[in-house]
């Protein structure tokens, strides 16, 4: 028998009715029983609470907390993070699920391999979660893999080769605060990394529903991510500065959602109010400003003739260029 490990699962949960029951019973049904469950009540609206009460009541090992909504699933699991004594942590969506074995193949992993992180591998569904759409790590992927978290980082940029979500790791590790914005997790996953000596990997299986909705819901916290995406190319550049083909592929990144976050602000402009508009302007303006014309041009040189020295110039292309590639059947999500 194995010997078990202190791991409590952390769950925000806001507004997922749904899927909430759903995500519950994958926990209960893991056939490694030693664990705990926090579930954080992110401000939410709908009925989720009842479903909280409800699992508390019948399994011990479950309990939860309330918090006023932030925008950021990332606050709301570092809010229960900082109120947890367990050696290991992980973060589970709610409207998410695990297979039954997942715990226990993890936890098997680590006795294996005695590694400070254990990623696992996300199987990316339709929204009844029945229908596979890919997987990270891919199945060419070697999961018996030991790499620093150096190395395990290099495989989240210019493309994520691993899933983002995707990780079990020891509470004393996580010494990062959650950041200020929406888009955050994108930034910290990557800080996190930088702290692990060893991660190991193992083909226990998450299955995640993808593109709940995102096609319609458009916020004000979505901007912020022009402004992760400037701070996580200054994250590339400052570790791994000989890596120039990360460096070119993070400021395509960066390009790529800034046109299209400014196409979007442009659309749903007059959704937002006067000082909502405000905010988001100064920060596209912001990203565009900091923009690396050099690296971008050599990232993508026909998209640079967008950069004139008019930002307002700009604005008008990116909206014009993103209209006619969505009328063509071009995307509508951001990298």
């Amino acid at each position: 028998m194995m010997k078990p490990i202190d791991i409590t699962i952390v769950v925000p949960v806001y507004n997922a009715f749904p899927y909430l029951q759903e995500c519950l019973d994958s926990i209960c049904a893991q056939t490694y029983r030693e664990w705990k469950c926090v579930l954080v009540n992110d401000g939410c609206t709908d009925n989720s609470q009842e479903i909280i009460e409800t699992y508390c009541e019948k399994d011990e090992r479950f309990s939860y907390l309330t918090k006023e909504n932030e925008r950021s699933a990332d606050k709301a699991r570092y809010y229960a993070y900082e109120r947890i004594n367990s050696e290991w942590v992980i973060g589970i969506d709610a409207d998410d699920a695990i297979e039954p074995m997942f715990l226990e193949k993890i936890v098997k992993r680590y006795w294996e391999t005695m590694a400070d992180s254990i990623s696992w591998r996300c199987i990316f569904c339709k929204e009844d979660l029945q229908g596979e759409k890919w997987r990270l790590p891919s199945n060419k992927f070697n999961m018996d893999r030991v790499l620093s978290g150096k190395e395990v980082c290099l495989l989240t940029l210019g493309g994520w080769q691993i899933a983002g979500i995707g990780m079990v790791i020891r509470r004393d590790v996580l010494k990062i605060k959650s950041g200020h914005w929406m888009n955050s997790d994108e930034y910290n996953q990557r800080e996190v990394l930088l702290l692990i000596q060893k991660c190991a990997f193992v083909d226990a299986h998450y299955y995640r529903r993808q593109n709940i909705g995102t096609s319609d819901k458009i916020s004000i916290g979505m901007f912020d991510r022009t402004l992760v995406d400037m701070q996580l190319e200054q994250f590339v550049r400052k570790h791994f500065p000989e890596r120039e083909d990360k460096i070119i592929a993070i400021a395509w990144q960066r390009l790529f959602n800034l046109i299209y976050l400014t196409a979007d602000y442009c659309i749903h402009k007059y959704e937002f109010s006067r000082e909502e508009r405000k905010k988001v302007w100064e920060m596209l303006q912001t990203s565009y400003k900091a923009l690396n014309r050099q690296t971008v041009h050599k990232a993508a040189p026909w998209h640079t003739l967008m950069l004139t020295h008019s930002f307002n110039l700009f604005v008008l292309l990116a909206t014009a260029y993103v209209k006619y590639k969505r009328s063509h059947g071009g995307t509508f999500y951001y990298r």
